[in-house]
């Protein structure tokens, strides 16, 4: 059974998460380093903090990190990162970008590195569709989706965010698609099995492959693929963040948990079967070895050779996710700039 939780939808009980997570940063317990509370769920946009803890890299990098946070969403975790409950989480760029603008100064969430420069969103479908083959360009393959219903995590959440640019970039209109909030990937399967669903929007690679598998359907479109949109494509669409003012006093303990994420990419690409086994076993309960695989090379190939050491983050990229955070309507025009969303130490 797939464990993807559903990171834009709206955030139920932060309170109370809140209340029992506490906050702050202190000295471990028995020498093991400072405190560090980091929020994550199961999928490969999480992988590295899955295998930090495997590896034990956090302990190496005089970080003392209790159990992993799990919120009910990706807005929920940027609650608890400007509250100070969690000082570290991976979030959804553009999420990040809304949660900034509409913050107050010192609580902002901030970008500390890019995880990932292109976006990991895809469309998959259904088997009982007449779609489009893979030579089709983009343009036919979305029109193909005229008057079907399009899952999304969420209204207004990141899936849903891209697929009104996917369709904006093909000349179309929101409106030619219907939209319907489903929950998260896992409640896609039984949607599109049922008929209910034509299509959804996958947030993370792996995902879209799993609910391709469980349906018999297919990954329509690719968001990341060279034959897309640049627009579409290029979109560091994944930051490390922490809080505004946890970056400016704890700089230091920030530099150590890029240092421990990044010993984990390496290590992701010079072994990629046990990476694969940690995705697999923590995001697909063991069932989907060959997707988990694949995830890894995709990685090893795509993703990780065009990261910044210690995921240092350009101004084109965050410029770029500025300019969309804008066109989408997450910020207003001149709310955010690349010197005010990202620290001095993690500029690139």
């Amino acid at each position: 059974m797939l464990k993807y939780l559903g990171l834009g939808t709206a955030a139920v009980g932060a309170t109370s998460l809140l209340a029992a997570c506490g906050g702050g940063l202190g000295a471990g317990a028995s020498g093991r380093g400072a405190q560090f509370s980091i929020a994550s769920f199961p999928g490969d946009s999480f992988l590295l903090d899955a295998v930090n803890l495997a590896n034990n890299d956090f302990a190496r990098n005089n970080l003392d990190v209790p159990k992993f946070i799990t919120p009910q969403s990706g807005v929920q975790a940027l609650q608890l990162v400007s509250a100070g409950a969690v000082n570290g989480y991976t979030s959804d760029t553009l999420l990040l970008m809304g949660a900034h603008a509409n913050s107050t100064q010192g609580k902002r969430p901030v970008i500390i590195g890019l995880k990932n420069v292109a976006t990991t969103y895809g469309i998959v479908v259904g088997p009982n569709g007449n779609w489009p083959g893979e030579g089709a360009t983009f343009e036919e393959k979305m029109q193909s989706l005229k008057g079907k219903s399009i899952g999304v995590s969420a209204i207004g959440a990141g899936g849903d965010l891209q697929l009104d640019l996917a369709l904006e970039l093909a000349g179309m209109q929101s409106s030619d698609v219907t939209h319907l909030a489903t929950g998260p990937s896992a409640s896609a399967i039984p949607n599109m099995k049922a008929g209910r669903l034509d299509g959804y929007v996958a947030v993370q690679w792996s995902s879209g492959q799993f609910i391709a598998r469980e349906t018999g359907g297919s990954v329509l479109l690719d968001f990341g693929r060279p034959s897309m949109p640049e627009t579409l494509r290029n979109q560091a669409v994944l930051c490390i963040s922490t809080s505004e003012s946890f970056a400016q006093e704890n700089e230091d303990v920030l530099k150590n948990w890029l240092r421990a994420q990044s010993e984990g990419s390496e290590w992701m690409v010079s072994q990629k079967d046990e990476a694969a086994e940690i995705l697999n076993s923590g995001t697909f309960d063991g069932n989907a070895p060959e997707i988990a695989k694949a995830y890894m090379e995709h990685y090893a190939q795509e993703v990780a050779p065009k990261l910044q050491p210690m995921f240092k983050a350009p101004k084109d990229q965050v410029d770029h996710m500025i300019d969309l955070a804008v066109r989408f309507g997450n910020a207003k025009e001149g709310a955010i700039s690349y010197e005010q969303i990202v620290p001095a130490f993690a500029r690139a």
